[in-house]
């Protein structure tokens, strides 16, 4: 009866949303004060194929895009404007969108919630990293980056973001809050050494590139902020898996962090099936308890899962994650619970990983930053 109940609201939260939003597309639409805007997100795939991202909706005009930095330094009431009106966007539900690469043009629908989600078989792209428009029926248009995995790669890296590259308090509601809407982006500090740690472990050897894919329960709106975090800390670029925030998925507020990133995972691995995944996360959510099914079930494709100790490591989720990393070892997938980027690089050295010249530059990076105050998980 209980789960009835709640299948019932979230249908009708879903229904309310979809008829206020029209209401608004109309009110600002009368207003003339918005126009169409694509918004693109990174894109991957292989030569075969390519995933294309983005969402439509109604912006202003004159809009600074992410792309543009801030003008100069901002109050803390500007940042908190700035950063709040990520997450007050009009969506174009079911808005045609071309998408147009080297071998000609796909046409494709966004969702209900204004979410482009293609796949593009043979579009004519070589490998590294290359470039597709994107466009609408009235002109409007834009163009997204897309990773094309080079066929040589042979491990890819699969990264939480969440108090795993950068502290954000996910898990404790108004860290995650007093970080999302009151610091600028620049004002934010890595996990110390983590940007050196995922430099070597995405570039091994000259000529050889490993993709990297951040998965992550944040919202979209966050992509633009996250990409800026990612460039100003020197973190290896790579496609962004977020989700939507809203009721949907039989949820009122999101899709739970277990189904969302096992899903994204094994897309990866369908998708890239000559890739092995290095997994890392923390301990603060259930990233302990997604990896350790996925190498339970595809034990020949992770070559290893590294878990970072999250504030609040207590002796009891101690115990369940140390029993978690020893059925999966024993199943020849190493497993580590870590307190630093230089414990991962280490063992990851010790087993063909990455080079152990880059060792040296993981451990002054990781000095560094405990040194400057940086944001400490353990």
């Amino acid at each position: 009866m209980r789960a009835r109940a709640k299948a019932a609201l979230v249908r009708l939260a879903v229904v309310a949303e979809r008829v206020l939003g029209r209401v608004v597309i109309a009110v600002v639409v009368i207003r003339g004060r918005r126009r169409p805007l694509v918004m693109p997100f990174i894109g991957h795939g292989s030569v075969e194929r390519v995933r294309i991202g983005a969402r439509v909706a109604m912006g202003h005009p004159d809009a600074v895009t992410e792309d543009d930095p801030p003008p100069g330094p901002r109050s803390r009431r500007q940042v908190f404007l700035a950063s709040l009106s990520r997450f007050f966007t009009i969506e174009l539900p079911r808005a045609r969108v071309e998408i147009r690469t080297p071998a000609g043009v796909e046409r494709v629908r966004a969702d209900s919630e204004g979410y482009v989600d293609a796949v593009v078989e043979q579009p004519g792209l070589e490998p590294g990293w290359r470039e597709v428009d994107l466009g609408l029926e009235d002109g409007t248009a834009a163009r997204a980056k897309v990773l094309v995995v080079d066929p040589r790669a042979d491990v890819a890296l699969v990264s939480d973001v969440d108090d795993t590259i950068l502290e954000t308090g996910l898990t404790r509601g108004l860290a995650f809050l007093r970080a999302t809407l009151l610091t600028e982006t620049a004002d934010r500090a890595p996990l110390p050494g983590a940007a050196a740690l995922y430099r070597a472990l995405v570039s091994p050897s000259p000529g050889v590139s490993r993709p990297v894919f951040y998965v992550s329960t944040s919202p979209w709106n966050l992509h633009g902020t996250l990409l800026e975090f990612i460039a100003l800390r020197a973190f290896p670029l790579g496609p962004l898996l977020l989700t939507d925030w809203g009721p949907g998925h039989g949820n009122l507020f999101r899709i739970g962090a277990r189904e969302h990133k096992t899903g994204l995972i094994r897309r990866i691995l369908s998708e890239h099936p000559g890739l092995g995944l290095v997994l890392v996360g923390d301990t603060g959510q259930l990233d302990p308890e997604i990896y350790a099914g996925v190498a339970e079930a595809h034990p020949d494709r992770v070559r290893a899962i590294y878990v970072r100790q999250a504030s609040g490591w207590n002796p009891r989720r101690a115990a369940e994650v140390q029993e978690l990393a020893g059925r999966v070892t024993a199943l020849g997938v190493p497993m580590l619970a870590v307190g630093d980027s230089t414990e991962i690089a280490v063992h990851a050295a010790s087993i063909g990983l990455l080079d152990p010249a880059d060792l040296g530059q993981v451990r002054a990076e990781t000095t560094r930053g405990w040194l400057a105050g940086g944001a400490r998980t353990s």
